[in-house]
C-alpha cells in the first residue's frame, strides 16, 4: 500500500445544509486516512527491519570467515 486516498475538503457554500452534508461525508471518508497512514508506516518499518536483519546476517557471515 504505497498510495493514500486523501480527499479534498469541501468548499463552503451558502447552502448550509448541503455544506454540513458534504462535511459529514468528508470526515467519514477521512477517518480511514489515519488507518492507511498507519498501515503504510508499519509496512515500511517491517521492510527496513528485514533489511537490517539481512545486513546483520551478511556481516556475521563475513566475520565468521576461515579461522587461521
Amino acid at each position: 500500500m504505497n498510495n493514500f486516498t486523501h480527499y479534498a475538503m469541501p468548499m463552503y457554500t451558502h447552502d448550509h445544509a448541503t455544506y454540513c452534508k458534504q462535511m459529514y461525508d468528508w470526515h467519514m471518508k477521512m477517518h480511514h486516512y489515519q488507518e492507511q497512514l498507519r498501515a503504510y508506516h508499519l509496512e515500511r518499518a517491517k521492510y527496513f527491519q528485514k533489511l537490517a536483519e539481512e545486513r546483520e546476517k551478511a556481516t556475521d557471515k563475513s566475520n565468521d570467515g576461515p579461522a587461521a
